[in-house]
């Protein structure tokens, strides 16, 4: 007899649950909560693993779990939001899942309004920290791939460089590099449209305009 369906979370995204996931949550936490007191006057979307990581100081708008079909919490809905286009200043998106993530993206980009700003917090590939999720079935992209994909979607990332977060690798002489810490995080600004100035004509002079 078949399993019956659930809404649980899918299997890679419920490392976040375990000891090594929540400690990621944790540091990640910390900047979310200064994302959304900064824009607490404007509307923010916040999409998460759950697990822990929807508990902050500060409340998203609308803050959503990933579930095995989509998202759920206020609403519940699969990989396309029911959200109307242009309708958030900011957009906090943690830990995209691999299957369909850049269609995700894509929404991300269509319910944010021009001139908002996407945060996107992903693990590190080259982090050491990386031995903590293998074999979890996580697939973990590096910056410079998501960064396209964020390009694809319509959204600028050239004035926001990659940002290092979270567990940092320590040898016997001290910490490591800041780009082997175990989590990206990555911003996008949607642009507006473009306004083309057309130079004004000079009046041009016309014969029996103004009386001899």
């Amino acid at each position: 007899m078949p399993a019956a369906a659930s809404n649980r979370q899918p299997e890679p995204l419920a490392w976040f649950g375990t000891a090594d996931g929540q400690r990621v949550l944790a540091a990640e936490r910390v900047y979310i909560a200064q994302i959304l007191a900064a824009r607490a006057a404007a509307p923010t979307l916040w999409l998460h693993p759950g697990a822990g990581a929807g508990v902050s100081v500060v409340a998203a708008d609308v803050a959503l779990r990933a579930s095995a079909s989509g998202f759920d919490g206020p609403l519940r809905c699969g990989p396309a939001l029911p959200l109307a286009s242009d309708s958030f200043s900011a957009v906090v998106l943690q830990h995209v899942p691999e299957n369909g993530g850049r269609a995700l993206l894509a929404e991300c980009a269509r319910v944010l309004e021009p001139g908002g700003r996407l945060w996107l917090f992903a693990l590190n590939p080259v982090s050491p920290y990386r031995l903590r999720w293998r074999r979890t079935g996580l697939s973990i992209r590096g910056p410079g791939r998501w960064r396209r994909h964020l390009q694809d979607a319509g959204l600028d990332c050239s004035e926001h460089p990659p940002q290092w977060l979270g567990p940092a690798w320590r040898s016997a002489a001290g910490r490591g590099p800041e780009m082997m810490r175990a989590i990206c995080l990555l911003q996008a600004s949607k642009r507006g449209p473009d306004l083309t100035l057309i130079p004004a004509r000079p009046a041009r002079w016309q014969g029996g305009a103004v009386p001899a």
